[in-house]
């Protein structure tokens, strides 16, 4: 599993206006939650983050994540390539593992969600699952890390789709296709029940 991430001070742009000064906070509570949440999904056996910020880094070894160090943030497809490149050449000589690369962000996501969404994917050389807008994609899934291909930001929806991935049909894994860009994003998640990190930094927000 990779889990690319950008650096807490970058993240979550679109933010700023309205969550001020707490925007890094919000950013480093979002991956908090998606990490715990993939961690503790029994399907997944290893968890590459990778990214470009030390505190990341130290947060992911602190959580048993291996971690893998950009040297410029090159964005998140960037990223995504280098930690399936860095599994592909994991046990060389030997059987490789599927990879699934995990927008940072979901911070509703359940562990059952994503061991669901991991199922049908199994069943597919290549598979994305659509975000609850329905434009980005929040999972995408190889069973060859070597042709992960990935084409996250914007209309990575469409993007993956063109290039051969099978768009995953679950629709009961809403908290697995739940990325916050918005604020109303973060009312949408904690109907659904946020992760322990983001639900302490929402106390302090604007209502």
């Amino acid at each position: 599993m990779l889990l690319p991430v950008k650096p807490f001070a970058l993240g979550k742009s679109r933010l700023g206006s309205w969550a001020g000064a707490a925007r890094r906070d919000i950013a480093r509570a979002v991956f908090l939650d998606t990490m715990d949440a993939i961690l503790h999904t029994p399907e997944v056996c290893r968890l590459i983050v990778v990214t470009a910020d030390p505190e990341a880094h130290a947060l992911a070894a602190g959580a048993g994540a291996e971690g893998i160090h950009e040297a410029s943030v090159g964005g998140l497809n960037a990223a995504a390539r280098l930690g399936a490149a860095a599994a592909a050449g994991h046990g060389a000589g030997v059987r490789t593992d599927p990879v699934a690369a995990v927008a940072a962000d979901l911070l509703a996501l359940k562990p059952r969600e994503l061991a669901s969404v991991l199922a049908e994917a199994s069943r597919h050389p290549r598979a994305a699952l659509a975000d609850h807008r329905g434009h980005g994609s929040t999972v995408l899934t190889a069973q060859d890390p070597s042709f992960l291909l990935p084409g996250f930001e914007g209309a990575s929806r469409a993007r993956h789709a063109a290039n051969g991935a099978y768009e995953i049909a679950h629709s009961g894994v809403p908290g697995a296709r739940l990325d916050i860009d918005v604020p109303g994003d973060l009312a949408l998640a904690a109907a659904l029940g946020l992760g322990t990190h983001t639900a302490a930094v929402q106390a302090n927000l604007p209502q």
